[in-house]
């Protein structure tokens, strides 16, 4: 698979999460829902995870795409490698698709919480605490498969580890602050990434 082929399917797939964004932009402008942003020192840490993902995802894979300016760091893998990388990279679009539909106008990009925020279990969170999040563990493993290159490929790689280590401790601390023990049940039944197992009946 070449190198074009490979950048297509990465900025499709980008632009296709940019776009499942938007109508939750516009209806956020439109009635103009007064959110809570996060206290101020997380506000900080959470300015360092955006700008990890800015460029992580978007800068260094164009500049990569558009210059010659990181070729010295080029990689080859086995043609196996990049056809599993893009099946990996649909898996986590899906997963997204699904999560952000069901968020709908609870839906934001940075730490903050909405007017009447409602705590979401229906759907794919009925399996997942955080499947954007899983989504994005997936977008990780392979976007140095598609993208062959240790600085453009692995930004995005390291960009998700930081939301890992930074964001997601400090959202969850933030859900059991708004929604107290409604959160707490929610964290025994279901699991941070992957379905809890349920647990055997002894006869």
């Amino acid at each position: 698979m070449s190198r074009e082929i490979l950048q297509i399917i990465y900025f499709s797939g980008l632009l296709f999460a940019e776009a499942l964004r938007l109508p939750q932009r516009i209806r956020r402008f439109k009635v103009r829902q007064q959110w809570r942003p996060a206290e101020r020192s997380t506000q900080k840490a959470e300015w360092i995870v955006v700008t990890a993902v800015i460029l992580g995802i978007w800068v260094l894979p164009v500049i990569y795409a558009l210059t010659p300016w990181l070729n010295a760091f080029d990689y080859q893998l086995p043609l196996w490698a990049s056809w599993t990388a893009a099946a990996l990279f649909s898996i986590g679009l899906a997963i997204r698709l699904a999560a952000q539909r069901t968020l709908d106008r609870f839906w934001s990009f940075t730490l903050e919480t909405s007017q009447n925020h409602q705590l979401v279990t229906q759907g794919i969170f009925s399996f997942t605490r955080h499947p954007i999040y899983l989504s994005l563990i997936f977008w990780a493993v392979a976007q140095p498969g598609l993208l062959h290159n240790y600085l453009a490929g692995l930004a995005g790689s390291a960009a998700v580890l930081l939301i890992w280590l930074v964001r997601v401790p400090r959202e969850e601390m933030l859900l059991l602050e708004i929604f107290g023990d409604e959160y707490r049940i929610y964290m025994t039944r279901v699991g941070r990434l992957f379905p809890k197992a349920k647990p055997r009946l002894s006869r």
